[in-house]
């Protein structure tokens, strides 16, 4: 996974998904080659509220070492299903509402 933090976000309401639009020119983390664009994969976040959104994040392909990364934004941590900042803030103990469940929220502070 790629993070971008240049990016645009549109609304999609025929396929009822958000578009992440990559504003910045990408290279591979593996080994610094150009990425190319590939496809599009569909990605479910939760926010603070545990509102599910759906996201529509770009695919690239190393022209290099021929590899496949997502290009996600700044919001989203690798594998993880929840916003950075609800992730960052249930760790730190700073919030009253958390809308994971405890044993994930547990986890997270490990």
């Amino acid at each position: 996974m790629v993070t971008i933090t240049d990016y645009a976000i549109k609304y999609d309401p025929q396929k009822d998904v958000y578009c992440v639009v990559c504003r910045e020119t990408l290279f591979c983390p593996l080994c610094g080659g150009k990425l190319s664009g590939y496809d599009t994969r569909r990605r479910h976040i939760v926010d603070y509220a545990g509102n599910t959104y759906w996201l529509l994040l770009h695919r690239y392909r190393c022209l290099k070492c021929k590899k496949l990364h997502v290009a996600a934004p700044s919001f989203i941590m690798p594998k993880k299903h929840y916003e950075a900042t609800v992730i960052v803030e249930a760790q730190a103990g700073k919030v009253d509402f958390c809308p994971a469940d405890n044993s994930t929220i547990r986890r997270w502070r490990r």
